[in-house]
């Protein structure tokens, strides 16, 4: 087996800046486990975010166009997808961004679809129990933080 096949992946298309771009942007998200993990402190943080975006601290937008399930994934019983991305910033010589892919449960909340960049050499979500504390850590100390864009 392969890994589209033994993994659950999501392909997430955004609409282009015009009608007339017909090039779709997307980006992919794996994740390596059929584990649920639950984004316990999405729904505070999509309210303080939302304040920090009126701030302009942080950039948000409605541009998803589709989210395709390949591998293991699926769509079920989910209500809104939500992409989170972002750079980290310090004194690390490496630029080291991030995205992950939220989903609205119907019976689940949030849950954690995957991640992006897709790492080759990664078997595991090593960062994705880490995520709820990055959420707060976004909404307290943004400046650690750059590029933020929470697209829904």
């Amino acid at each position: 087996m392969g890994v589209l096949e033994q993994n659950n992946i999501y392909k997430v298309f955004f609409q282009g800046v015009s009608d007339a771009n017909s090039d779709d942007i997307s980006l992919t998200f794996f994740k390596f486990t059929d584990e649920v993990y639950t984004l316990d402190a999405f729904p505070s943080f999509l309210l303080d975010y939302n304040e920090l975006a009126r701030k302009k601290k942080v950039y948000s937008f409605a541009n998803i166009k589709e989210t395709l399930p390949l591998g293991n994934a699926s769509k079920r019983d989910i209500i809104q997808f939500y992409v989170l991305l972002f750079t980290f910033t310090g004194t690390n010589d490496k630029i080291k961004k991030k995205g992950i892919l939220i989903a609205k449960h119907k019976k689940k909340g949030f849950n954690i679809l995957g991640e992006w960049p897709y790492n080759p050499n990664k078997n595991e979500n090593s960062a994705t129990l880490e995520y709820n504390k990055i959420l707060i850590q976004i909404i307290k100390e943004p400046n650690l933080f750059k590029n933020v864009l929470l697209i829904n």
